[in-house]
């Protein structure tokens, strides 16, 4: 909890207010599942589409009523098998970084350019505190060169998750007006706006905390951002 908080930028009451609100749901009283899908480092799947998705403080990586954990599902289904999909709880963000490297070349340096043009393309989505382990990731990827097609916040919570990194090529932030209003992130900055695009900014009407992940908008910008890079790699010469 000290090193969540201290990477967070929150403060204690802060930090301790935005974990509250995120249990206020019957649900999130259940115990916490492990810190992601279980997965087996034995058998790697072939895909060329990576969907990882982030979880709220206190909820389950599984749990089905979040909108991160559906989309994970419509991708693990009929029409996706050339995708890997998960998702995790926020402090898992390494796990996630691991799973997510562990589809790429292994190697100790940064990846060559030929080496991620025939590698798999990489989506990530983070609610709530899990925006900042969205990002947490993104930087990780950042420092191996490795691209990251698409962004996508969530009411998303923690000071750190205001600075989208350059190996991002767009982004987008949903946000709710309810009583985490004040907390949330608005408006982020892009470390380069040469190399990453904003590409929505939306503010869910109606929409609290928790309901905000099953805004069918962001599951379509995920879906359709699929169908966008399936084309893409079909042109690209030398693709798996």
């Amino acid at each position: 909890m000290r090193k969540l908080k201290r990477e967070l930028g929150l403060t204690p009451t802060v930090l301790i207010f935005a974990l509250f609100v995120s249990m206020a749901a019957p649900y999130a009283f259940a115990r916490p599942s492990a810190g992601t899908d279980t997965f087996s480092d034995e058998f790697v799947p072939s895909c060329k589409i990576i969907y990882a998705g982030f979880v709220g403080a206190m909820e389950t990586s599984g749990h089905k009523t979040s909108g991160v954990v559906q989309l994970r599902n419509i991708l693990r289904g009929p029409g996706y098998s050339d995708v890997c999909a998960a998702s995790f709880i926020p402090v898992a963000w390494k796990s996630c970084r691991d799973w997510i490297l562990s589809r790429f070349p292994k190697r100790s340096g940064r990846l060559t350019e030929a080496e991620n043009a025939a590698s798999p393309r990489i989506i990530l989505v983070g609610h709530s505190t899990g925006g900042w382990a969205m990002l947490k990731v993104a930087r990780e990827l950042r420092d191996k060169s490795i691209p990251v097609e698409l962004t996508v916040q969530l009411d998303s919570v923690g000071f750190t998750d205001r600075t989208v990194p350059n190996n991002v090529k767009y982004s987008a932030i949903f946000h709710a007006r309810d009583m985490l209003m004040f907390l949330t992130t608005k408006n982020i900055r892009l470390e380069d706006p040469l190399h990453t695009k904003l590409i929505a900014n939306v503010v869910v009407k109606n929409a609290s905390h928790l309901s905000i992940t099953r805004d069918p908008r962001i599951r379509d910008l995920v879906l359709s951002t699929i169908v966008a890079l399936r084309d893409e790699m079909a042109a690209t010469p030398g693709h798996r």
